[in-house]
């Protein structure tokens, strides 16, 4: 239980060097929002007026505690144009959290079923998983994007080619409008998830009691589903873990292709507009996500191992 706990006091030192890191990047990054704000036309003596009201010209180390503090205790101010980051971001994160746990279960429906199709070494089939997992992992997702939106919206009109329709308007609807987002980043990811999953299986069955089962006539496919998956679960949720904070955290590509109104679209306008406070709340905000979901995952794994509850 030491590794556990010492893996949970990590969380919050971990927050606390992302938060300087970030504060110190946007900080001494060039140009501000008042560059967004004001006109081009604007004079010295605006733009200081401007800066003084917004805390820009006040030491870094008085800026950075007063950006911590508005964190933690959820006052995130308001953004450059004018409206509450909280509310903003409230709207917003439903949608990318939609977007990544569906993209999540289409990684395992896809990748379970080609892990134990593959298993056999050097087969058509083997190569054939293989192949797929090349192709997807080397393909940009939004490319990926790009391509589905062409077959799937344009050409065969299944899918909405882009926007967002929110859950009170119909389930049905609300998850054909996330759907192709979704299976843009379960693409990507199901090719991790089919290697190492894959993998795990191979090493427990070629471990003794596994080859004991096939000696005594059990068929090969009945030993993978019996004997070795259960100790290649621990290595299954963990990889739930990584996904689940890459999808948080890399959402941004995919939300933009397609117009969703999400955490990701929203960090590319912040940049765009020099929204520093916006983007600094939104990359603090997703790195929580990212190390609680991996705090998580990581918690998972280490109940569901045997040999970790022997251990205890």
């Amino acid at each position: 239980m030491g590794r556990i706990w010492k893996r949970i006091i990590t969380v919050p030192l971990t927050m606390l060097i992302v938060s300087f890191l970030v504060f110190a990047c946007i900080s001494f990054s060039a140009g501000d929002s008042s560059s967004y704000i004001l006109s081009e036309d604007a004079t010295e003596a605006e733009i200081e007026s401007y800066k003084e009201a917004a805390g820009l010209d006040r030491p870094f180390a008085e800026r950075y505690f007063r950006f911590l503090f508005s964190f933690v205790s959820g006052d995130w101010g308001k953004t450059a144009g004018g409206q509450d980051i909280l509310s903003v971001i409230s709207a917003r994160i439903p949608v990318t959290l939609t977007v990544s746990m569906l993209a999540l279960l289409l990684s395992l429906l896809i990748s379970i079923p080609l892990s134990y199709v593959s298993l056999q070494e050097r087969t058509l089939r083997s190569v054939a998983a293989t192949g797929y997992a090349v192709f997807v992992s080397s393909s940009p997702v939004f490319l990926t994007a790009v391509l589905l939106i062409l077959v799937f919206s344009a050409k065969l009109g299944f899918f909405p080619v882009a926007g967002y329709v929110p859950f009170s308007e119909g389930l049905g609807r609300s998850l054909s409008s996330v759907f192709l987002p979704s299976l843009s980043l379960a693409l990507l990811h199901s090719s991790l998830f089919m290697i190492m999953y894959r993998r795990a299986l191979r090493e427990n069955m070629r471990k003794p009691y596994s080859r004991t089962f096939e000696a005594l006539g059990m068929r090969r496919s009945a030993v993978s589903i019996r004997c070795a998956s259960k100790p290649a679960l621990p290595l299954l949720v963990m990889l739930m873990g990584e996904s689940s904070a890459a999808f948080l955290g890399g959402s941004a590509a995919v939300e933009t292709v397609f117009a969703l109104p999400g955490i990701g679209s929203l960090m590319v306008t912040a940049a765009l507009s020099r929204d520093a406070h916006l983007a600094g709340i939104l990359m603090l905000l997703i790195a929580m996500l990212v190390s609680l979901s991996s705090l998580v995952a990581e918690l998972l794994s280490f109940f569901i191992d045997p040999r970790n509850r022997r251990e205890r």
